[in-house]
Order: C-alpha cells, then structure tokens, then sequence
C-alpha cells in the first residue's frame, strides 16, 4: 500500500470517525495512532494488530 498524505489520512479518519458516530462509538488515541501510522505505511497491518490484541488483552485482566 503506498503511503497517504497528511491530508488524505485526515480525511480518512474523519470517515471512520463518522461511521463509528452512527453506531455511538469513538475512536480513541491508540486507534488513531495506528490508523494514522498504518496509512503513513510506518506501522504493518499486523502490527496494528498485535498492538490492539495487547492492549484488550491487558484490559481485561
């Protein structure tokens, strides 16, 4: 995947956050830091992944 602009990653966050809106969710900051990094090509899927496993992981204990 080829990386986005900042303005491009704006746009994009801003409709997921408009999505998750209709079903009264929020996007926190870890979801947006990895959404950010992983549309700037810095973070892989995976580790967005691994990243979001261990932090429910470590809420739920």
């Amino acid at each position: 995947m080829r990386s986005m602009s900042d303005n491009e990653i704006k746009k994009c966050l801003s409709n997921v956050r408009a999505t998750l809106a209709v079903e009264g969710l929020k996007m926190n900051r870890r979801a947006i830091a990895n959404g950010s990094g992983y549309l700037k090509g810095k973070v892989t899927s995976q580790q967005a992944i691994d990243d979001i496993t261990k932090y429910i992981k470590g809420k739920v204990r």
